[in-house]
């Protein structure tokens, strides 16, 4: 299945105030929103539909990422589950789907 997306954004004028989001039915109060399939939507459902939302704060991703346990980080939101220290991809381990430094996961889990 391959799902095809515009990055385009568009900017809505005040001649339409009926118009809405696609997915939460709300007015477009900023005046711009992102088109996917000929729909509007809010740039959190736009990024939602393509897999660019932060796991850590569920804000869009515009800049870079790290990916990790198949999911999307703002860099500075891929933290170890106990301290909450920054991690960095490859140096952190893994347990019931969270990420752990290496010297938190030892004490928890070593």
């Amino acid at each position: 299945m391959t799902l095809r997306f515009t990055t385009r954004r568009k900017d809505v004028g005040k001649a339409n105030p009926g118009f809405t989001r696609m997915e939460c039915r709300e007015p477009f109060h900023g005046g711009s929103f992102f088109e996917h399939e000929g729909q509007p939507y809010c740039e959190v459902h736009y990024h939602g539909k393509r897999g660019s939302l932060c796991a850590g704060c569920h804000k869009p991703i515009a800049g870079r990422c790290i990916t990790a346990m198949f999911r999307k980080f703002h860099p500075e939101h891929f933290v170890c589950a106990f301290c909450l220290r920054q991690l960095n991809k490859g140096t952190f381990k893994e347990q019931n789907d969270k990420p752990y430094c290496h010297t938190c996961f030892e004490k928890l889990f070593g």
